[in-house]
Parts: structure tokens; C-alpha cells; sequence
């Protein structure tokens, strides 16, 4: 049976410890601000077009009745 591990400082070779653990280490603030300006980028294109489609619906100027008269783009 092996001794369990009870200091990692001491287990840990000096090559262990300086090597990356994963890709691109140091990057995470560019990667954060990317996703959060296309995060935004993307609020304001899904808000201007379902502003110009609620306008143009609005300029139709459909009645409180119009629905019964089967009206496809209602």
C-alpha cells in the first residue's frame, strides 16, 4: 500500500510546479472582456430588431377584433 501524499510543497518537483496546467494561461481577462463585449453585442442587435418588428406591427394598426378575421402576420 502507498503512503498518501500529506505536504504537496514537498511532493512537487520544481518542473512540476512551473509547468501550465492548461492552454493559454494568463489570457482569462481577454477572453472574459471578448465574451462579455459579444455578450453585449448581441443584447443590443436582438433589441433593435424586435424594436423595428414591434413598430412595424404597431403602424398596422390591427384591432382588438382583427384576430378573427384569421390575420396571418398578426
Amino acid at each position: 500500500m502507498k503512503p498518501t501524499v500529506t505536504n504537496w510543497v514537498e511532493h512537487l518537483t520544481a518542473d512540476e510546479v512551473a509547468g501550465q496546467i492548461y492552454p493559454f494561461v494568463g489570457t482569462e481577462w481577454l477572453w472574459l472582456t471578448i465574451a462579455i463585449v459579444l455578450w453585449l453585442a448581441w443584447h443590443v442587435s436582438t433589441a433593435v430588431g424586435e424594436s423595428e418588428e414591434h413598430q412595424k406591427l404597431a403602424r398596422k394598426k390591427h384591432g382588438s377584433n382583427d384576430y378573427k378575421n384569421n390575420i396571418t402576420e398578426w
